[in-house]
């Protein structure tokens, strides 16, 4: 048997420490070689247990090249494990959009992806598989050109485009209202069929202003029409209504949609600058018209209206305009009264001197409310018979028109017992 002494036992200790740290470097540098050829890529989404919708889904990512790569050349896309689409790097070296295009047959199914990337120099680095990502069915197309009209003071009419759409559920139909400057928001006001077209609300408020949208929705989720509101209608719940009395006075009347306010704001275009400017606040709150008497013939003019608190003004009304008459034009006198069988007559005498277009008759019935129109004479005739009037006192008054919303001042006052 060989005997070693302590001293060589020593020396080959000291020899094996170096052969395996010789060993322990090359290896590490073939790993650091190889590591700095590969490209690398991450999914950030979709990932595992996600869900996709039938169509097309972006995939994103972060990759990029090893130091001695060369760069990135190209990526491979892998539906269930087999090939799909290949995405070349873009100029400038920037990554592609990759898509996840997904059919309709795989809806409600489950599916697993993988993106694998490419270097210039060949090397190759696959992502980390994506797997049980559920399939939904795309949202669908939201209802299209949505109207708003008025049918009365409580009601509304909502119309849009017949819907074709083969993947909705059904509609919704959503309101917001604003009361007394308190927001209501949007909410679901009718679930309806996918194949109606219209819809009407009522038991409204005038005084109130309401926005509706539609929606078309699936188990994806919904989409949504454009936006429509009272507010855009002829008046909006202002309502605001202007007319010109011959060449001098312009008659402005709105509803009072305030309930604590201080006073009203009115105000009117300068005719050289077209500019708004406030030509009266009103003496005191729970104001509805206001004759302006500062006008000149022959001109066209805006008007305005806001209210406004100790410490607060609203937003505008709807604006209103109207152009005064070249001149001003007597008002029809000696109203009077007759029985004929079935009603009752109405004359007048016509100062107007040919510049009538007709005569507007109106009623009122009882000591209080408000006047309506219940029919027009037409040019040259002088008299207008009332075939439903009421069993009591109704006040009658007649005007003459002169144009578009342009009349003669009223006549005078008649008290009627029928």
């Amino acid at each position: 048997m060989i005997k070693i002494s302590n001293s060589k036992k020593f020396y080959y200790s000291i020899l094996t420490v170096i052969v395996l740290a010789l060993i322990a470097g090359c290896v590490e540098s073939l790993t650091d070689t190889q590591n700095t050829t590969t490209p690398s890529i991450e999914v950030v989404s979709p990932k595992s247990n996600d869900s996709v919708m039938v169509g097309r889904n972006v995939i994103n990512y972060l990759s990029g090249d090893g130091t001695d790569g060369g760069g990135l050349s190209f990526y491979e896309l892998y539906v269930n494990k087999i090939f799909t689409k290949k995405y070349e790097q873009g100029t400038g070296n920037s990554n592609p959009v990759i898509y996840l295009d997904i059919d309709s047959t795989l809806i409600n199914t489950r599916i697993s992806y993988s993106v694998k990337v490419y270097n210039k120099i060949g090397k190759t680095k696959e992502s980390r598989l994506q797997e049980n990502i559920f399939v939904k069915d795309k949202i669908p197309r939201a209802p299209q050109n949505l109207v708003l009209a008025r049918l009365g003071e409580n009601s509304v009419i909502l119309k849009w485009d017949p819907y074709t759409a083969q993947n909705a559920a059904g509609l919704q139909l959503w309101r917001k209202d604003v009361v007394n400057g308190v927001t209501i928001p949007f909410r679901i006001i009718k679930s309806l069929p996918v194949n109606q077209l219209s819809y009407t609300d009522g038991n409204l408020s005038q005084y109130q202003e309401y926005s509706y949208y539609v929606t078309a929705y699936n188990g994806s989720g919904m989409a949504a029409s454009n936006i429509v509101s009272t507010s855009s209608l002829p008046g909006g719940p202002w309502n605001l209504q202007a007319e010109a009395i011959g060449s001098s006075s312009v008659h402005l009347q709105w509803v009072d949609i305030a309930v604590n306010e201080t006073a009203f704001q009115i105000e009117r275009t300068d005719p050289s600058s077209n500019v708004f400017k406030i030509i009266k606040i009103t003496e005191g709150p729970n104001i509805t018209e206001y004759y302006d008497n500062s006008v000149s013939p022959s001109i066209a003019y805006s008007y305005r209206v806001a209210y406004f608190t100790p410490t607060t003004m609203s937003g505008y009304s709807n604006t209103a305009t109207v152009t005064t008459f070249h001149t001003d034009v007597l008002a029809p006198t000696e109203l009077s009264a007759s029985y004929v069988s079935g009603g009752v007559q109405i004359s007048w005498k016509d100062n107007s001197q040919t510049l009538s277009k007709g005569t507007v008759v109106e009623r009122r019935i009882g000591e209080t409310g408000n006047f309506i129109v219940i029919g027009t004479a037409a040019v040259g005739l002088t008299s207008f018979i009332d075939n439903s009037p009421v069993t009591g006192y109704s006040y009658y008054r007649v005007r003459h028109i002169l144009g578009t919303k342009t009349y003669t001042p009223y006549s005078n006052l008649l008290k009627v017992l029928y």
